[in-house]
C-alpha cells in the first residue's frame, strides 16, 4: 500500500531588486529535481516530501546560486520566501547603470559568502508619523498612497534606543499604510531613519552585482556598509551624472574584523572570552592597517500551472 506524505515545500522566488517572480529556476531537493507545481508569481510547489531535513539548491542563470538546509516535518507546509541575488551575467544589467562591488579579505576574494549590503545614505524622503507597537504589523508612513519601489523591500529603522529590521509586504488601501511582512519585534518610535538593506551572496569571484536604484539613491555619493559573518566595510561611490549612463560603477570593500567595542549590544550578556593567542592578535592588527579602496541537469519533472 502507498503512503502518502502531507509535508510539503513551497518556494516563492523572486528577484532581489526588482520583487518581480522568477519563474524559470532550477530546484533541487538533495541533488534530485522532485516533482513540482511551478506558478507565474514565481512560487514553486513540492508536495508529498518524506518529512526530513533536506539541502535545497537553487539555481538560475543571471543568479547566484544558493544552497540551504530546510528540516520538513510530517503533515508541515513550510513556505519559503526568497530574494535571489545578482550575478556578473545578469542579462538586466547590460544596458543600465549599474554597481559592481568586489568583497574582500585580507586582499582576497570573499566568494560565495551570505552578506547584507546597507545603503548608508538616509532614505529621509520616508517618516514614520504613528509609533509602531511591538507584536504589529501595520507602518504609518508620511506616505499615503501605495509606491510599488517600496514593496517587498527590507529596511533598517534607527532611533537612539534601537536599530529594528523589517520587511514590507503589501499596503492597505483602506487604512493608508503598509504592511509587514513579519510583526514587528520592538516598538518603533516616531523620529527614526529608514535606510535600505540587501541580503545577497557574493560570486564565485567574490562579486556583488546590483542596480542603480533612483527610488533610494538621490544623492551624489552612494555609501554602502557591507556585513558579512563578524566582518565589515564601507565604501562610497560618486554617482552624479552617471545615473542614467549605462555605466559599470566598480568599488571595493575590504572587510575588517568588527572591534569588539563596536559590535551591537547582545539582549543576552556573553561571557567573557579568553584572550585571543598570538596568530589571531597579529591578525587583528594587520587588519587595521587595511584601507577601504574604492574605484549535471536532472530529468525535467515539472509541471506549469497558468
Amino acid at each position: 500500500m502507498r503512503v502518502i506524505h502531507r509535508a510539503s515545500l513551497v518556494f516563492l522566488l523572486r528577484d532581489i531588486y526588482s520583487k518581480s517572480p522568477i519563474t524559470n529556476a532550477e530546484i533541487l531537493c538533495d541533488g534530485k529535481q522532485n516533482p513540482y507545481t511551478r506558478k507565474k508569481d514565481g512560487h514553486y510547489v513540492f508536495s508529498n516530501l518524506y518529512p526530513q531535513e533536506y539541502t535545497i539548491n537553487i539555481s538560475c542563470s543571471g543568479y547566484v546560486p544558493l544552497e540551504f538546509k530546510v528540516n520538513l516535518r510530517e503533515n508541515e507546509t513550510q513556505v519559503i520566501p526568497i530574494t535571489m541575488p545578482y550575478s556578473v551575467d545578469n542579462e538586466a544589467m547590460r544596458k543600465i547603470t549599474h554597481f559592481s562591488i568586489d568583497i574582500l579579505h585580507r586582499k582576497k576574494p570573499v566568494s560565495f559568502e551570505n552578506a547584507s549590503l546597507t545603503l548608508a545614505n538616509e532614505l529621509d524622503f520616508m517618516k514614520l508619523i504613528e509609533p509602531t507597537a511591538a507584536g504589529t504589523d501595520t507602518l504609518k508612513l508620511n506616505i499615503e498612497e501605495l509606491i510599488p519601489g517600496l514593496m517587498g523591500q527590507t529596511y533598517i529603522y534607527k532611533t537612539e534606543e534601537a536599530e529594528t529590521e523589517f520587511t514590507i509586504e503589501s499596503f492597505d488601501q483602506e487604512k493608508k499604510c503598509y504592511i509587514l511582512r513579519d510583526y514587528a519585534e520592538n516598538e518603533l518610535s516616531m523620529g527614526g531613519k529608514f535606510y535600505a538593506v540587501w541580503h545577497v551572496k557574493t560570486d564565485r569571484s567574490g562579486k556583488i552585482t546590483m542596480p542603480y536604484m533612483s527610488q533610494f539613491m538621490k544623492g551624489e555619493t552612494v555609501d554602502f556598509e557591507c556585513l558579512a559573518d563578524e566582518l565589515n566595510g564601507k565604501v562610497s561611490i560618486e554617482i552624479a551624472g552617471k545615473e542614467q549612463s549605462g555605466e559599470t560603477l566598480y568599488a571595493k570593500i575590504n572587510l575588517r574584523k568588527t572591534p569588539k567595542n563596536k559590535k551591537k549590544q547582545k539582549k543576552v550578556e556573553q561571557q567573557p572570552q579568553p584572550d585571543a593567542n598570538p596568530q589571531e592578535a597579529e591578525d587583528a592588527k594587520q587588519e587595521e592597517t587595511t584601507d577601504t579602496e574604492v574605484p549535471q541537469k536532472s530529468e525535467n519533472t515539472e509541471k506549469t500551472e497558468e
